[in-house]
């Protein structure tokens, strides 16, 4: 018996030892990373345990975003949504699992505890609608697709939809803040992007959330916390990449081609000798004496060799840029900065210390199912950043991209080159989003690399950073096409 009981409490902390892994590695799930951080930003973990955010760092399941008066974080999430924090506000990610195979699998839950957030639905939320919940201290927020802001506190919750629609339930033993997906119970209220302006207001002392029309919405999340220029437009993921600049330019490229070809076959012919007309230059003074019967040797005419020309090669459009930040906008005579780089059709995808990597939208563009491609470099900048933060400019060499389309995944490998030390090796390898994000896995040590294709797999690019001894760090950003 004692026996038979000992095996029996092994075996039952053995299972919770597995649980408390298991619970342990769902509590890790990679979330996104930092894209923008401005001013006073911070990030906290279970065991209370508080650093300050830097751009490009990870956020993971289970850590909590906060903000001070001047604070401004913009996270892009591993399913692609953007999940913006504005100033004085705390908000916590409890959940956010994205099951890539089965996307409707997914689970993501957000507790705003306090401010103002922005939240833009990814792929997971899309496919998930089920799974998806955003708490506040008095209400569950459930979505439908959607682009929504929420400011919150302890006495009231209002939300703003900017695209879609969201259903807004008060926290009950019916609408538990443990569950997922949207509450529906007589309780609830919807909201949609047709209601421009208008807002659902909930307060601690009311059954329901009311709604507020736009002519009184003088309390509007968006009012309390007004968005930054930085942050992604409202109905971004409508405005489809421009063609029209492209196709002028790859028109015009073709049309100067064509031009100077047609003016170099004219010129040919124009320095062709007349034989039709007579030469009456100095004709007096160089008549030749009139032989009889005496007629020049005829010849078979010559025409004049015309050079052969090559077709114009396809004017390929660029569609990943970078640029640096301001603080280090000087570093390069380029001038290069990710706000010179920017505009309306550009979203940032990628950033670090130094650079922020943007890639043109196009929601009408998908990634390739199959096929192994090999990338060729076509630009980079890169830097051996000290301690106080001063740059010194190096070089990219030896680089190889592979990308594997069959199973989504990436395979890189480049070398830098610095006054000063031995050559550096950058080594990743990863997993691709469906949104052609790169997740990297396996790197060489004290190595991050951040990037993403472009929607059709033409093109890609990442930033990379490797930490060295004694503050040092070899940091820079990539290009790539086929």
């Amino acid at each position: 018996m004692k026996k038979f009981l000992s095996g029996a409490l092994a075996l039952i902390i053995s299972v919770g030892a597995l649980l408390g892994v298991s619970n342990l590695a769902y509590a890790q799930d990679l979330a996104g990373s930092v894209l923008i951080v401005i001013g006073e930003a911070h990030v906290s973990d279970t065991q209370g345990a508080s650093h300050a955010l830097v751009r490009g760092e990870k956020v993971y399941a289970g850590q909590s975003i906060s903000t001070g008066a001047n604070g401004h974080v913009n996270l892009r999430m591993v399913d692609g949504a953007a999940v913006i924090v504005r100033a004085s506000s705390r908000l916590k990610i409890e959940e956010y699992f994205v099951d890539t195979v089965t996307p409707s699998k997914s689970r993501i839950k957000l507790n705003l505890e306090n401010g103002v957030v922005r939240s833009i639905t990814g792929k997971a939320g899309e496919a998930s609608k089920e799974s998806y919940r955003l708490n506040t201290p008095l209400a569950a927020i459930g979505i439908r697709g959607t682009d929504f802001v929420v400011q919150a506190n302890r006495d009231v919750t209002r939300v703003l939809v900017q695209s879609g629609a969201i259903v807004m339930t008060p926290s009950s033993d019916d609408c538990s803040r443990d569950s997922l997906g949207p509450c529906k119970s007589a309780k609830s209220r919807d909201l949609t992007a047709a209601m421009r302006d208008a807002y659902l207001e909930l307060r601690s002392r009311s059954e329901a959330p009311t709604f507020v029309p736009a002519e009184k919405a003088i309390e509007s999340p968006n009012m309390i916390a007004p968005p930054r220029q930085d942050e992604p437009r409202v109905g971004d993921k409508s405005n489809k990449a421009s063609a029209t600049n492209v196709d002028a330019y790859t028109s015009e490229a073709t049309r100067t081609v064509a031009a100077d070809t047609l003016k170099s076959q004219v010129d040919i012919v124009a320095s062709k000798p007349d034989t039709t007309k007579p030469n009456t230059s100095n004709s007096e003074a160089t008549k030749p004496e009139t032989k009889p019967e005496t007629k020049p040797e005829t010849k078979p005419e010559t025409k004049p060799e015309v050079p052969e020309t090559k077709p114009a090669e396809p004017v390929v459009a660029q569609k990943i840029w970078w640029g640096r930040w301001e603080s280090f906008a000087n570093a390069n005579p380029d001038g290069k900065t990710v706000k010179s780089v920017s505009n309306d059709k550009r979203e940032v995808s990628s950033s670090n210390m130094v650079f922020g990597l943007l890639r043109e939208t196009n929601d009408n563009a998908y990634l390739p199912n199959s096929g192994v491609v090999g990338f060729k470099l076509a630009d980079s900048e890169s830097y051996l950043m000290k301690a106080d933060k001063s740059l010194t400019a190096a070089s990219v060499n030896a680089a190889t991209l592979s990308v594997d389309f069959n199973n989504r995944r990436y395979d890189t490998s480049l070398t830098v080159k610095a006054p000063g030390i031995n050559p550096v090796q950058i080594q990743s390898q990863g997993s691709i989003t469906f949104q052609g994000y790169f997740m990297s896995e396996i790197n060489s040590p004290d190595t991050s690399v951040d990037g993403s294709l472009y929607r059709d797999g033409t093109q890609a690019g990442y930033l990379f950073q490797r930490n060295l001894a004694n503050g040092i760090t070899v940091i820079g950003a990539t290009r790539w096409t086929r």
